[in-house]
């Protein structure tokens, strides 16, 4: 009884108070359709810098969830940038498939992206991730908006550079391509009891490791606790 759709980005979002109800547009202007509850995993759904990245405004008024929104506003974030190498042959003088960095002002991590599970073993690809320091020096000399071609291979050499600098016998990758994380991660989480942000009267969840803790196990516990806040609040209509 679900019907899935995905590569669609939504432009707006609309409260129906008559209906109560939520209606859906795609950037395009497509009606989506209308729904009994909400569930939002983008802390940007109200953001006042969307316009100044995307050129167009929030997907979400915040007058609609006045008290939700006042808690996402000024969420301090930081910003990543993360290469991705691929390698033809296996990378065995790398004895681990995942391993941070302690002393480098330009690295913060590094894991094989291929050894995870249903992964294609076609290549082995290795993601680096790096400081948050590094990070926002670059977006502080190039500002906000989308990093040239220039800027990004500039950092994929640098990151790359500082990978093999381990004294690892690390080879050259057949593809290395750069990406700005601007909002990679939450400084801070601001519903750790609740889990996520809910609205009852307007079936409404925000969820993600913004309000739990900033890692890929924050954002599960906070997207159980939104589906069931709404499942509990569907059922008993």
């Amino acid at each position: 009884g679900v019907e899935s759709k995905f590569g669609v980005s939504i432009g707006r979002i609309e409260w129906l108070h008559d209906e109560k109800l939520w209606s859906l547009s795609g950037v395009d202007g497509q009606n989506l359709g209308q729904f009994k509850g909400l569930v939002a995993s983008d802390k940007n759904i109200v953001s006042p810098r969307v316009p100044e990245v995307t050129g167009r405004l929030p997907p979400l008024d915040g007058n609609l969830v006045i008290e939700l929104s006042g808690k996402l506003l000024n969420l301090p974030v930081e910003p990543r940038f993360v290469v991705m190498l691929a390698f033809a042959e296996p990378q065995s003088a790398i004895p681990v498939k995942a391993f941070s960095f302690e002393n480098s002002k330009v690295l913060s991590r590094a894991y094989c992206d291929s050894s995870k599970p249903s992964r294609s073993t076609a290549s082995e690809r290795w993601v680096l991730h790096s400081t948050a320091e590094y990070a926002e020096d670059i977006i502080a000399q190039t500002g906000l908006k989308k990093p040239s071609d220039i800027t990004l291979n500039k950092v994929a050499e640098q990151l790359f550079h500082e990978f093999q600098s381990t004294g690892l016998n690390i080879s050259q990758p057949f593809f290395k391509k750069a990406h700005r994380w601007g909002s990679a991660f939450p400084a801070a989480s601001i519903a750790p009891e609740e889990k996520c942000l809910w609205d009852r009267n307007k079936r409404i969840a925000i969820c993600g490791d913004f309000c739990v803790s900033p890692n890929v196990e924050g954002a599960i516990d906070s997207g159980l606790a939104a589906a069931l806040r709404l499942k509990d609040s569907v059922s008993s209509l």
